[in-house]
């Protein structure tokens, strides 16, 4: 049988080449020094060293520190002016203003019927959301009434990865299905996702991820991906947010400009 090579080569260039790159723009690089860096917006550094959780700006740097705690298992920066601080050891979620000054205090394991939080986000109307790992469901946590609801039945798979924001929880399971609830309850189905180092879900029709050392953004409707060009062959892990990409790597937090599609 006679091949058609020419035709084979352009397949070949096609999948090879075709794919579409995403450029960025450096911006800075940080030293990392033993820091655990979370996010770099409005001037303001946010890491932390030794369970010290630390806000860095121009002039200044304060801190937040409760020893008796344990761990510092998990930041949300969604709001800058209130910030929500999860101590899984002890259950505990704490919330501090934009000085870092504490505001509210959550103990599961104080609560007329026990709370086992995970996956902690804040929502809308001084809300939280959050999984509790023993019933499988997914809530809402008022903290200002200590008022809580369920919004799921009992999940059938585990959660890997998980997003929140003001109005919907999103998650990804063990069989690399997304979804997401809204505060009213309601679940999409958003689709059968690509396999992935680590991810950072945007939204119900987009997130980056990052696959072999490389990073990719992906339509998730479209089921379209992209690559990000990124300077840095290796790293460990990355974060996006308002046009900022950071990347970490062992040394160093590097900070481009980024125009996602």
């Amino acid at each position: 049988m006679k091949l058609n090579y020419t035709f084979l080569f352009f397949v070949f260039f096609i999948v090879a080449f075709g794919q579409e790159k995403i450029t960025t723009v450096p911006l800075d690089s940080i030293p990392k020094d033993n820091k655990v860096f979370f996010e770099k917006n409005n001037q303001n550094l946010y890491y932390v060293t030794n369970n010290v959780f630390y806000k860095k700006g121009t002039d200044k740097t304060i801190s937040y520190n409760t020893i008796s705690l344990g761990n510092l298992t998990h930041v949300d920066l969604y709001n800058p002016l209130q910030i929500v601080l999860f101590y899984k050891d002890f259950n505990t979620i704490m919330l501090v203003d934009s000085q870092l000054n504490e505001t509210h205090k959550i103990e599961g394991n104080t609560l007329d019927e026990i709370i086992n939080f995970d996956c902690i986000g804040l929502a809308i109307q001084n809300q939280l959301w959050f999984y509790d790992y023993l019933n499988q469901k997914i809530g809402l946590y008022n903290f200002n009434t200590n008022a809580y609801k369920y919004l799921s039945i009992p999940l059938t798979h585990k959660i890997v990865d998980y997003a929140t924001d003001y109005n919907y929880f999103y998650w990804i399971d063990d069989e690399n299905n997304g979804y997401r609830i809204s505060i009213f309850g309601k679940i999409n189905y958003l689709g059968k996702l690509p396999n992935y180092d680590s991810i950072q879900i945007l939204s119900n029709e987009n997130c980056i991820f990052k696959r072999e050392e490389k990073l990719y953004f992906l339509d998730i409707k479209k089921n379209k991906e992209y690559e990000i060009n990124i300077s840095k062959n290796s790293f460990d892990k990355f974060y996006y947010k308002n046009g900022i990409l950071s990347i970490f790597t062992p040394n160093k937090v590097i900070n481009y400009k980024i125009l996602l599609p």
